[in-house]
């Protein structure tokens, strides 16, 4: 049965346009789409033209996504759909005359085989904060240009303080969640909008407010006068140089630096609109859902997803051709060419993952936070490298069945095949082995010089990769230009978010040196690499001329427990071969 509650304001209008029911309202979404997670996305629908133009934004979830959650339980609160607290939310911010953007409806279909709900927001007219930090930082410095940003600023401190003061916190802070109406007039005034985390304000929760707050502002365009500004307003006047402010923003960096890259403009991010030669942008590639939402596609391969009848996570669970590329306990992966409708083959590697590990099991059984299947968790690491200007494979498919609690997977990753690359191991020692010329001499040291710049920018974005071996570092040779590296295998890949520990970075470092010796379990058969260029890595790494002490410490270290993979990996070998 579904179910649509529509804001007195807005029932005569989606009466005349045909959207007064939640079937009308939720299958006009299906076009416009402007953004899109899994479950959910957003739509814009225009309504008139000229004056008598309304435009909203169309927000519509399904599945597990349009059910109540039992985390609300052990957040004190009756479960309810994220879309009627986020309704809910909305009007208690405007009865005290907080500006928020205006609700339109909200509805729901209580279908056990396809829940569904969506709400309805009018569009706010006017930037989001983020995309006007963006805009006013590529400007020419200006008296106008810096008295705007002096309302800006002081507007925006004095809405957070009016929220506050309403006692309401909201978590997601974030410039993309603030929208600018008349910016650049003198009066600009600060709209939120996606509030469905609004909750009770308590006192650790104002510190995590202007934290987030703090954290999606560290873009360059914005200058700590510009924070202290915000926090003025915020204190009412208050002296920004007094013992009780310096505190508070003392806390609020503290808190900030556990939140790195959080709250950022998917759009604005430079990373994803550009790539190195032959990689597609991340900002290009378009992800839809099938299958009633358990696989996601890539626009640009579902023809040729369709031709072989691989639109559904059965169908690619079940995939019984192709060569069979790697096969262990609970996943394997398969090579597959598909047929490419503007002629010639397009090879794929189709990762499955039927079978959850005990330790797994145990984890998400204790954690409080929704499982995440081992095929998004690779997407989501696919993500974060193209954020941060690493390439790596590029998705075609991603599928997920998740049950009893997580227990149980079905979960899947088809990512085309990155052509021409190689293995680092295999490609160091085809073209750097025996004598080298000088041309080859210096190829190989830019080579050393772009890995340490990798595994330089990995550690720095708190990733660790946790399996750092040249095997899983692709070379792609670039007529005219420098190889590209792509990094493959990132089922293990995690994000500290406190920081990357020590422990991790001698990890990823000594599992990068154990596969540069001669050895079996390598491509490398003979000395590729010297002292002088492991030196190189090292100081490349680190960023300096000379190494340090604590440098020196780090990297005893690393040889040390590159010494014990060897020992491991000789003993497995060893076991290995005394078997049947």
């Amino acid at each position: 049965m579904a179910t649509l509650e529509i804001h007195p304001d807005y029932r005569t209008r989606l009466e005349t346009f045909g959207l007064a029911t939640f079937d009308a309202l939720f299958e006009a979404g299906e076009g416009n789409r402007v953004d899109g997670h899994d479950l959910r996305s957003v739509s814009r629908l225009q309504m008139g033209e000229g004056d008598r133009k309304v435009v909203i934004y169309v927000k519509r979830r399904w599945g597990k996504a349009a059910t109540a959650s039992w985390h609300d339980l052990v957040r004190l609160r009756f479960p309810m759909l994220p879309v009627h607290y986020e309704w809910k939310s909305a009007l208690q911010l405007l009865k005290v005359n907080i500006p928020v953007s205006r609700p339109v409806a909200w509805g729901v279909c209580a279908d056990a085989a396809r829940p569904r709900a969506l709400i309805a927001f009018r569009e706010v007219e006017g930037p989001s904060l983020a995309e006007w930090i963006h805009r006013s930082a590529s400007k020419a410095p200006s008296g106008r240009l810096a008295r705007s940003r002096h309302a800006v600023a002081t507007t925006l401190g004095q809405t957070v303080r009016r929220l506050h003061d309403a006692g309401f916190s909201f978590p997601d802070l974030y410039t993309k969640h603030l929208y600018l109406e008349d910016s650049d007039g003198p009066a600009p005034r600060v709209v939120l909008i996606d509030v469905q985390r609004l909750r009770a304000l308590l006192p650790w929760r104002r510190v995590k407010d202007l934290a987030a707050l703090y954290v999606s502002a560290q873009v360059p365009g914005v200058t700590r006068t510009d924070r202290l500004r915000v926090l003025r307003a915020y204190f009412r006047g208050w002296r920004v140089t007094s013992r009780r402010a310096r505190a508070l923003m003392a806390r609020i960096e503290r808190a900030a630096a556990l939140m790195p890259g959080r709250g950022r403009d998917p759009n604005l991010i430079d990373a994803r609109r550009t790539a190195p030669p032959g990689v597609v942008p991340l900002a290009d590639e378009n992800m839809t859902d099938v299958d009633d939402g358990r696989l996601r596609v890539n626009e640009a391969f579902r023809p040729m997803l369709e031709a072989a009848g691989l639109t559904t996570l059965d169908a690619i669970m079940d995939l019984e051709g192709g060569e069979m590329f790697r096969l262990r306990p609970g996943r394997s992966t398969v090579r597959l060419e598909l047929d490419d409708p503007a002629g010639g083959k397009r090879t794929v590697y189709v990762k499955r993952h039927t079978g959850v590990p005990f330790r797994t099991k145990l984890r998400r059984t204790l954690s409080l936070n929704p499982p995440i299947s081992f095929a998004k968790h690779e997407t989501r690491g696919i993500v974060r490298l193209a954020d941060i200007g690493i390439a790596s494979m590029r998705r075609v498919a991603v599928g997920e069945e998740i049950t009893h609690g997580g227990r149980r997977e079905r979960s899947c990753i088809i990512t085309e095949d990155i052509a021409g690359a190689t293995q680092a191991d295999d490609y160091f020692q085809a073209n750097f082995s025996g004598k080298l010329s000088a041309e080859q001499v210096a190829a190989k040291r830019r080579l050393v010089l772009q890995m340490a710049d990798l595994a330089r920018r990995l550690h720095r974005a708190r990733l660790s990769h946790r399996d750092f071996y040249l095997c899983h570092i692709m070379v792609r040779p670039v007529a005219g230009a420098e190889p590209v590296l792509h990094l493959i295998d990132l089922q293990r890949l995690t994000h500290h978010r406190r920081g990357i520990g020590q422990r991790w970075v001698v990890k990823d470092l000594a599992a990068l040196l154990f596969s540069s010796w001669p050895s079996p379990a390598t491509g490398i058969r003979s000395p590729v690499f010297g002292q002088t260029d492991r030196l190189r890595f090292a100081r490349a790494y680190f960023e300096v001329d000379r190494l340090t002490e604590s440098h020196k410490r780090l990297l005893r270290k690393v040889v040390a427990k590159a010494r014990r993979i060897a020992r491991h990996d000789a003993r497995c070998r060893a076991r290995r071969g005394a078997g049947p």
